[in-house]
Parts: C-alpha cells; sequence; structure tokens
C-alpha cells in the first residue's frame, strides 16, 4: 500500500471522527451508563467489632453505584499502522491503534451498611463515601479492510479489541462509620481495588461493542485520491 493510499484512509478516518465520538457519546447514555447504577457489590465480613459485653462478627453490604462521567468518552486518535494487500490487488488489509480518553473524571457513589450481633446487642450504620477517578485513558489495536477503484479509496470496516483501561488516581472517601470506623481504611482500599480491577474491565466489557458498532454503522467512507 502506497503511502499516499495510507494518507487517505487515515484522512477519512480522522474526518469521520467528531461523529464517531458523538455517537458513542449518545448510545453510552441511551445504554444507561452514565448515570451507571449498579457497579459493583460486595457481600463480606471483615472482622469483629468489640460491643462491650462480647466480641462480634462484623457483616458488610457494600456497593458501588451511579458512575458518572463514561458518556465523556473521546477517541483522541484512530490511526491505520500497517497495511498490506489483501486477497485481491484491490484489496488493502492491515492494523489499526485507537488511543482514546474521558474529558470528565469518573466519579461514584459509596453504599451500603455495616452491621454487628451479638446475644440482644445490634450495632448498624450505613456507608455513605464517594469515589473519584481522574485520567482515564483507553488504548486498543485492531484490523481494517479497505478497497481501491480507479482514483476511489473506500475504508471499509474497522473493527477494534476491548481496550486496555488505564488511570491517573483513584481518590476513595468514606466517612461517619462510628463505632465502625476501625474499619474505614480497608473499605477504602477495598474500593480501590475494585475499581482497579473489577470495574476497569466494566468499562471495557461495556464501551467495546458500542465502538464498534458505531464504526460499522458509520463506516464505509470514500475519498478521491
Amino acid at each position: 500500500m502506497s503511502n499516499s493510499n495510507q494518507d487517505v484512509l487515515n484522512s477519512i478516518i480522522k474526518n469521520m471522527l467528531p461523529k464517531i465520538n458523538s455517537e458513542i457519546q449518545g448510545t453510552i447514555k441511551s445504554n444507561h451508563l452514565d448515570p451507571w447504577g449498579q457497579i459493583a457489590h460486595r457481600v463480606n465480613s471483615p472482622g469483629n467489632i468489640n460491643l462491650g459485653i462480647c466480641h462480634a462478627r462484623v457483616e458488610t453490604n457494600f456497593n458501588i453505584i451511579n458512575m458518572v462521567g463514561l458518556s465523556s468518552f473521546h477517541i483522541d486518535q484512530l490511526q491505520i499502522t500497517a497495511a498490506h494487500q489483501g486477497a485481491n490487488p484491490n484489496e488493502l488489509v492491515g492494523t489499526v491503534a485507537m488511543t482514546a480518553s474521558l474529558t470528565s473524571n469518573l466519579s461514584a457513589h459509596i453504599g451500603g451498611e455495616f452491621q454487628a450481633r451479638c446475644e440482644y446487642l445490634h450495632r448498624s450504620t450505613g456507608i455513605n463515601g464517594s469515589a473519584n477517578v481522574t485520567a482515564v485513558k483507553a488504548q486498543s489495536t485492531g484490523s481494517f479492510t479497505a478497497s481501491i477503484d480507479g482514483e476511489k479509496v473506500c475504508l471499509e470496516a474497522i473493527m477494534l479489541s476491548p481496550p486496555v483501561i488505564n488511570y491517573g488516581n483513584v481518590n476513595v472517601h468514606v466517612g461517619g462509620l462510628g463505632a465502625f470506623s476501625e474499619f474505614t481504611v480497608p473499605l477504602e482500599e477495598m474500593t480501590m481495588a475494585i475499581f482497579k480491577g473489577q470495574v476497569r474491565e466494566a468499562i471495557s466489557s461495556a464501551v467495546s461493542p458500542i465502538i464498534n458498532q458505531t464504526l460499522k454503522t458509520i463506516v464505509p467512507q470514500c475519498q478521491n485520491v
């Protein structure tokens, strides 16, 4: 594939990006991913607590809900990185690379309840906290097909793999746990671990089909050499 054809295809992609981004952002909202109601839920026992007359096992019912910010997903760059002739002389195939980011932070509510019981005593307190994720980035690679018909170069299809999601920082704050305050730091650490694991994977799984369906809808596009 000549550099001129590759330049034409990358020009086509660049011209499509505003529409691609607008469609992706709109679909994220229409799919109820911003706000995203239920992100993670855990039930566990972080330890015991002294209730005066006894030590009681603590039960935690914990959730991360109402995450906002994902609809600020924005493909910063989508480019052909390598190309060669396909099955016939007029077919072009090769690889593409995508970099993307969120133009807003992700934020979510941390809720649930701590409970402890022994004999006739029962202690409980609600969990009320927040999580804020900054500098969210995404990277992906994939493939493309294109064709040449005389002086016209047509981008036929692009397919991207699920993106790898990375964060700048995950900031978590939980307060007001009262008798359960000794579990504040473990709860915050668990929340950060969930964001760095389960939530990252959930974001990738959620946006991947949206990106590829958007590309399928907008492509093919053609341009004269």
